[in-house]
């Protein structure tokens, strides 16, 4: 998720001022965060600097992948948890000061960075793409892990007729209550353009004006969220009855509640989360070689029980133990309700839905 406005333009003056990553954060978070990050000195090709979004993925990260790969080739690996996004990752090449080598980014993130000269093209000699499940093989990033983007519902409000689909998503007579929808329209697009069938279909190429009019529809009952925490507690406060929300979040909230939330895979869409290579990375091949030990079905199977997100590996999906598959969005039960995410669409169309989609948000 991006960073706070704040962040961000904290992050730019600082820079401007000659400060490195390591003393922003210290100045904005305190030494703690401060040490999760790379110094300007650093052991060649002895140390990679992995880019994620902070918080329980780094412990995921260390568990499912990082220990082994430490123990496998000596090497250490450093989690910077302050978010990899686009304009994170524009601004790290363009400096020439790069300091990370494996980034979590988006599919369409890794199309849009790749086209533009700032990532690396993925060495599928290292990385082996029969591995990865289709399309998430993209020439800039490999496809690391998998979510999805469900219909979450407040199981006590729709008692006798829980909503199904995302047609009774949009559907406020018959189905009352709030809504919420990510802060960046991912999922939101696509739901609104399945909302014209009663079953799910392919929403690709999404129609600007057919989507936006028909969350513009949505307004007086629509709340967005940015964070899992947010829309989480959307639902114990019972602001929201209905919500398009991550899968990780939403079987969370499942157990939590025993149930008074639940969710559905119906129309749900399947998005890559992609390992992705900043151009001029420091370690140079070896964040292949990282990527490529992340890719073991098993350690995927383990990512899986830790975070709750699907793996990309076909052999980890067919492996998966029973206790984990009613979590797991490539499960062929699952995957069979679901559309996969058109990341060229949104990797085209994205500057231009962010601003067609604010613009709906402030109108009176």
């Amino acid at each position: 998720m991006p960073l706070t406005p704040f962040l961000q333009d904290a992050f730019v003056l600082a820079r401007r001022q000659g400060w490195s990553r390591r003393q922003i954060m210290a100045a904005l978070t305190g030494s703690a965060a401060a040490s999760l990050l790379p110094g300007t000195s650093r052991a060649a090709a002895k140390e990679l600097v992995f880019a994620t979004w902070g918080g329980d993925e780094i412990k995921s990260l260390t568990r499912a992948f990082g220990k082994s790969y430490e123990a496998a080739s000596g090497s250490t690996i450093v989690f910077d948890g302050t978010g990899p996004t686009e304009g994170a990752i524009r601004t790290l090449v363009d400096s020439g000061d790069v300091t990370w080598d494996v980034c979590d980014a988006d599919g369409f993130t890794a199309l849009r960075l790749g086209a533009s000269g700032h990532l690396s093209s993925i060495d599928y000699k290292t990385v082996d793409p029969a591995k990865i499940m289709s399309p998430f093989a993209f020439t800039h990033g490999a496809g690391g892990y998998t979510y999805s983007y469900v219909l979450a519902f407040d199981t006590e409000r729709f008692a006798e007729r829980p909503p199904m689909t995302w047609k009774d998503f949009f559907d406020t007579k018959h189905f009352p209550g709030g809504r919420a929808v990510y802060r960046w329209m991912n999922g939101a697009f696509e739901a609104a353009m399945m909302a014209g069938s009663d079953k799910p279909t392919n929403p690709y190429p999404i129609d600007l004006t057919t989507a936006i009019n028909r969350i513009d529809r949505l307004k007086p009952n629509l709340q967005t969220w940015e964070s899992g925490e947010q829309v989480h507690q959307m639902f114990i406060d019972k602001t929201i009855s209905m919500a398009c929300i991550w899968h990780t979040r939403a079987v969370a909230l499942a157990k939590e509640t025993e149930g008074k939330i639940a969710f559905t895979w119906a129309g749900g869409i399947l998005h890559p989360g992609v390992w992705a290579v900043p151009k001029g990375n420091p370690a140079g091949i070896d964040a292949f070689k990282l990527i490529a030990h992340m890719q073991d079905a098993g350690r995927q199977i383990d990512f899986t029980n830790l975070q709750r997100v699907g793996p990309v590996n076909p052999e980890a999906t067919a492996a998966m133990p029973k206790a984990l598959r009613d979590y797991d969005p490539t499960q062929p039960e699952n995957l069979s309700q679901q559309v996969v995410v058109d990341s060229k669409w949104w990797a085209d169309n994205f500057d231009k839905a962010r601003t067609e989609f604010a613009d709906m948000l402030q109108r009176s």
